[in-house]
């Protein structure tokens, strides 16, 4: 009879014999894992997760813990254009409606969105979340995830080019961790952050040169990259095009004649791969060159320019109490402080090129990089903001296809260059221990453990440098930017009144009623109006600074701020030409001027943290004083008069100077409803005059608003929403 005990065994009367151990559970389930998964894509998912965990717990805590609140710069404009549009592509989409125009914004005539950088293709992939959990919630989850899956694209082009681990982990960081990355992160701009499709598209290069991705498959995944790349930033894939065109050039140029023939090849199936990506843009290019907008769209000053002192000067917040060098980051302002790269990574990739010259990956990043600093300085040389020089192509600048870019953001592709260039300097290749135990090989042993504690001393520097001057979330939840000192009225908050959040609007809006929103968190009608899923239009909102002004409110709006009989003429003016059905104050953000609304005779409601002004009574109220005689001649938002005009006739009037013309059709349309327990509903009310729209560039929504953004806090004839970038 046979027994066994703990590896041993052994018959009656026989010698033992030896049985093999018993596998723990813990080393079966990892040998199952490691089997089912290749060890790369285990890699990938550690890498990730590290990301994400060190992103949420040292920048995005605050975010994390207020998921259901806008939590990111609320005194300005571009946050809540993003997170409506993470509403709007979804709701075009599932309304049929064409997604390039929108009439729920700019009401009653709406804003075209050809050229502005609405992200569709993050749109729609947030909406599953925005569908389940409401736009802010979606929001805040895009904020936290973007930088990690940037970091960990270029994880994976780095490890697939190195093969090393480590290497490729710090070289995933510089790249999603960067300045660029987190300052327009923690600025709320996806179309600037969502960067990750240019590490993929390397890591496809890379995979086709080693032979491990068919040329076919190689294709169709360049092209798909190139088309999300289009839909999410047009301007980043124009950027794309030059960066690609000149890498492939200097590709020739370093490698040598044995390889062109494959180059070549890659420059054709690339070609090919363009070409589709193109044709699936083509609805959006069709539309958005027809709308061209072009005297609007310049970049050409020098404040769009790189400014290469700001390579390696950081902020004065990192310059660790060195008084002169406090004062020089302070001289150079807060231009440019999104370039930074840092000192340690330009000597790695100087190192690398002397160290590592044959290897012509290694000349292909230096040529590269140059390549991407050339682009990056635009039309302008800039050093600092006091020493410019205009370059001799800087006329190149002024083509319709390159006026409207910022050649600062090329600096992207800058970082991923000198990513790489960090992990293949990092993956030096592992020499054989001597066997020989004589001193001579004993030196070479320990010289060579210290030249790679001294290269990877580098490397650890190199990140840390990087990061240490990238902003963290704990600042940007601030409702109200630094130092800046609210008048007593406003009590800033970041949370949304309960009028949205709980849907107190449906008991005083009506479906698709026109509302103008009076309030100093910045674009907020957008934000409202995201929130409530397209219940209400607005008059105004914010779609970028060179299609609408900073001031999301329509100047005829801001007559408010300082009432007179012109003013109260061009206000009335526009509330009925434009059929706003009522006014919304934010109670928590409301400015001294907005007490107005009552002395110029508007009543209205406190509900859930806004004040309801119905503007139908109050037109109804003027119409009584003025005796009911037809209205007089007014002066218009440009100064010129409104016509008046005989009963049943047509009249249209050309106003030079605004950039559209009048229709006044003596129509009866639905002009209001405010509050229910005020006000009686009026169902239709005379229409003054109907805006026929051909807008100058620098207003898309047929009135001109006020252009010149203001500070927080300054006086002028015209309130301004707070606007600090």
């Amino acid at each position: 009879m046979d027994a066994t005990d703990s590896g041993a065994g052994h018959t009656a009367g026989g010698p033992r014999v030896a049985l093999p151990p018993i596998p723990s559970f813990r080393a079966v389930a990892l040998r199952l894992l490691s089997a089912r998964i290749p060890h790369p894509v285990l890699q990938g998912l550690l890498a990730f997760a590290t990301y994400l965990t060190v992103f949420i717990v040292g920048f995005g805590l605050p975010l994390a813990s207020h998921l259901n609140v806008p939590n990111i710069r609320q005194y300005w404009t571009d946050p809540q254009f993003y997170a409506w549009s993470l509403r709007w592509w979804p709701y075009a989409v599932s309304h049929w409606t064409n997604p390039l125009f929108s009439s729920q914004i700019g009401a009653p005539h709406g804003y075209n969105l050809a050229w502005a950088s609405t992200t569709p293709s993050v749109d729609l992939l947030m909406w599953p979340v925005t569908a389940a959990f409401g736009v802010l919630v979606a929001y805040n989850v895009l904020l936290l995830l973007v930088p990690p899956v940037s970091a960990w694209a270029a994880f994976i082009a780095a490890r697939r080019l190195t093969g090393r681990f480590w290497a490729a982990l710090l070289a995933g960081a510089v790249y999603g961790f960067s300045p660029y990355e987190l300052i327009h992160n923690w600025q709320g701009q996806p179309n600037l952050t969502v960067i990750a499709i240019f590490p993929l598209m390397v890591y496809l290069v890379v995979r086709w040169w080693q032979g491990a991705l068919g040329w076919v498959w190689f294709t169709v995944w360049m092209a798909v990259a190139m088309a999300v790349q289009f839909y999410t930033f047009n301007e980043g894939f124009a950027e794309m095009t030059a960066v690609l065109a000149g890498v492939l050039v200097l590709g020739f140029a370093v490698a040598g004649r044995a390889a062109w023939r494959k180059l070549a090849r890659l420059a054709g199936l690339t070609a090919i791969a363009y070409a589709a990506a193109v044709a699936a843009a083509a609805p959006y290019l069709i539309y958005s060159l027809r709308h061209y907008q072009g005297e609007a769209l310049t970049r050409q000053e020098s404040a769009f320019s790189l400014q290469f002192v700001r390579l390696i000067v950081p902020t004065s917040q990192q310059m660790f109490g060195v008084t002169p060098l406090i004062r020089l980051s302070n001289h150079l302002g807060r231009g440019g402080i999104d370039d930074y790269v840092g000192i340690p990574l330009l000597v790695i990739l100087l190192l690398l090129v002397v160290f590592a010259w044959k290897n012509r990956v290694s000349r292909l990043l230096a040529a590269g990089f140059l390549f991407v600093l050339a682009l990056a300085a635009g039309p302008i040389l800039v050093f600092t903001t006091h020493h410019t020089v205009t370059l001799p192509w800087a006329r190149l600048w002024t083509l319709p296809i390159a006026r409207s870019a910022e050649p600062s953001r090329f600096i992207v592709f800058g970082l991923l260059a000198l990513s790489i260039a960090l992990a293949l300097w990092l993956a030096s290749p592992k020499k054989a221990k001597p066997a020989s135990r004589e001193p001579k090989a004993t030196y070479k042993l320990i010289a060579g453990r210290l030249l790679l504690a001294g290269r990877w001393g580098l490397g650890l520097l190199a990140v840390a440098a990087v990061i240490t001057d990238t902003p963290t979330s704990y600042q940007a939840v601030n409702p109200l930017p630094q130092y800046y000192k609210p008048p007593a009225t406003l009590h800033a908050v970041n949370q949304l009144p309960a009028f949205i959040t709980q849907g107190l609007y449906r008991q005083y809006l009506r479906p698709g009623e026109i509302v103008a929103v009076f309030t100093q968190r910045g674009n907020a009608g957008m934000l409202f109006q995201a929130a409530a899923n397209f219940y209400f239009r607005i008059a105004g909102g914010y779609i970028n600074a060179s299609l609408t002004p900073v001031n999301a409110v329509p100047h005829p709006l801001t007559a408010v701020a300082n009432p007179n009989k012109v003013a109260d003429q061009m206000l009335a003016d526009y509330l009925r030409s434009a059929g706003v059905g009522a006014i919304l104050v934010e109670q928590a953000w409301e400015d001294p001027w907005m007490h107005n609304m009552v002395r110029l005779g508007f009543r209205g409601t406190s509900a859930g943290g806004v004040i309801v002004y119905p503007v139908a009574p109050w037109l109804a109220h003027r119409a009584k004083s003025a005796g009911g005689s037809p209205r007089a001649v007014s002066s218009s938002p440009c100064g010129l008069p409104f016509a008046a005009r005989p009963e049943n006739s047509e009249l249209i009037a050309p106003v030079r100077d605004c950039g559209f013309t009048l229709r006044d059709r003596n129509a009866r349309a639905p002009v209001g409803m405010g509050s229910q327990k005020l006000t009686t509903r009026h169902p239709s009310t005379p229409s003054v005059a109907v805006l026929r729209v051909t807008p100058k560039p620098t207003s898309s929504s047929g009135v001109i608003e006020s252009t010149t953004p203001r500070p927080p806090g300054v006086s002028g004839s015209a309130p301004a929403t707070l606007a600090m970038p």
